[in-house]
């Protein structure tokens, strides 16, 4: 009991001493440099170097706080309202002052950090559910033969492709599919086109029923290759011919809900942002939120 009494005694001491220790002033700059002097000669290397961190941190705090709530501090400079936070402060006050800026300011980045995984998860599904709808509009067939637009007109290699309406949905209205062309050896582009219309009443896909593409193969991707007089069609391995054929829609239309467009990212894009933000959250969690965890730069 004595040493729990000489315990207490001595930590009320010490926080006399702290609370009686010199005070920062910030009646006006010149009052400021004096006291931070004055404060400065009882102070080592590292307390001079977290009084700077925490002077540094309490000035962010002004700008932030006068963002947030202009009407409270109209007319008020930066300086003025970090002044007015620090004025008649103690070093341990200032200390403790911006450590706690510190500990606040983390846990609200948290708490938008977590409410952005929320936000993200919400919208994947919804991205998710589009383009299901979409991929209902299948590609089920592709290949290359051989036709002349007209019969003059040399032989030519044509590209053929049948989209399945693999929903419980008619399409009409307005679509869209586009199709890619690449080279399957370096992964290279080297075709696109979109082509698209309307499906009307007299021309609706209704489930179960093919939609078929007849065109010309696209010239880059034709005169990509010199196999094609001596190929035999129709072409289903596009390999030797140095291709890879992507085809997809991007809009699609039902007279349950109406256009349905393609939305621009898809699961792997929300995946990535979620764990990028997962990631922040824990190196966040596992900060201690004090000075010394900062590092003090000229800047």
């Amino acid at each position: 009991m004595k040493n729990t009494y000489s315990t207490l005694i001595l930590f009320l001491c010490i926080l006399l001493l702290s609370a009686c220790g010199p005070k920062i002033s910030g009646k006006d700059e010149q009052s400021f440099k004096t006291s931070r002097a004055k404060m400065e000669e009882k102070l080592d290397k590292a307390e001079k170097e977290n009084l700077e961190k925490a002077l540094r941190l309490i000035a962010v705090k002004a700008m932030k706080e006068k963002w947030n709530s202009p009407e409270k501090y109209e007319g008020k400079s930066f300086d003025k309202i970090s002044m007015e936070m620090i004025d008649g402060k103690s070093y341990s006050a200032i200390i403790s002052y911006a450590e706690d800026f510190l500990a606040v300011d983390r846990d609200e980045k948290i708490i938008k950090k977590t409410a952005e995984i929320d936000s993200l998860e919400k919208d994947k599904l919804k991205v998710a559910k589009i383009t299901k709808q979409m991929d209902a509009f299948k590609l089920t067939k592709i290949f290359i033969s051989e036709d002349q637009f007209f019969s003059d007109d040399p032989k030519s290699p044509y590209l053929d492709l049948v989209f399945t309406n693999t929903s419980a949905e008619d399409l009409i209205g307005e679509y869209m599919f586009n199709i890619e062309i690449y080279s399957k050896k370096t992964g290279e582009k080297i075709a696109a086109q979109g082509s698209g219309g309307t499906f009307n009443d007299d021309y609706a896909i209704k489930p179960n029923e093919t939609y078929d593409y007849h065109q010309p193969l696209l010239s880059e991707a034709a005169q990509h290759s010199n196999l094609w007089k001596t190929a035999k069609y129709p072409i289903t391995n596009f390999a030797p011919f140095d291709l890879v054929i992507k085809a997809y829609a991007p809009k699609i239309t039902t007279k349950k809900d109406g256009v349905i467009v393609r939305p621009k990212v898809d699961a792997a894009y929300f995946n990535a942002e979620i764990k990028k933000l997962n990631e922040e959250i824990k190196e966040l969690k596992d900060t201690k939120a004090t000075l010394d965890e900062l590092e003090l730069t000229n800047e």
